[in-house]
């Protein structure tokens, strides 16, 4: 039998803002200390054979960044052409190494402040996102802002899946 995931309070020990944007009329967060910056979208420059959901890099104050198209990694449709698009500049480990990385958004909300509020899981049934990809999920306002683990959006699909089966 497997045993329900627990929901947790984020207390004011832990880092409890979060910058929130849109996806396809969703609302995702990431946390406010890996946000470097928010820029208007840059001119890009294709990768051959670079992962569908990083197909592009942009050059951020001089810096090389991986553009990331969080809504192809999350099966979503793409973005209407007129979107109010912006580039979320985010510094996320990968292979235990800061690496900085531009999330492609359809619009930037603001930071949001968690602290004291209930982090769920995400339900196994009834949502169209790989459940792996998802910290939680916070109830704000009227609706529901989730929470995304950036370092398994971007591992490979395999790392990705056996993080999840020991965690």
């Amino acid at each position: 039998m497997q045993h329900a995931e627990k929901s947790r309070v984020v207390g004011p020990g832990r880092a409890g803002e979060f910058l929130t944007f849109a996806l396809d009329h969703e609302t995702f967060a990431i946390p406010v200390e890996a946000v470097r910056e928010v820029v208007d979208p840059l001119p890009t420059a294709q990768v051959p054979r670079a992962p569908d959901f990083a197909p592009a890099l942009v050059n951020v104050r001089g810096n090389v960044v991986a553009l990331i198209d969080l809504r192809r990694r999350l099966a979503m449709p793409p973005a209407p052409a007129d979107a109010e698009a912006r580039v979320v500049v985010s510094e996320v480990a990968i292979g235990g190494e800061p690496t900085l990385v531009g999330i492609q958004t359809d619009a930037v909300h603001g930071v949001i402040d968690v602290r004291g509020a209930v982090v769920e899981p995400l339900p196994k049934l009834g949502t169209r996102w790989r459940t792996e990809f998802i910290q939680g999920v916070v109830r704000q306002d009227r609706g529901f802002v989730i929470i995304l683990d950036m370092a398994r959006i971007l591992a490979p699909d395999d790392a990705a899946r056996r993080s999840t089966d020991r965690g």
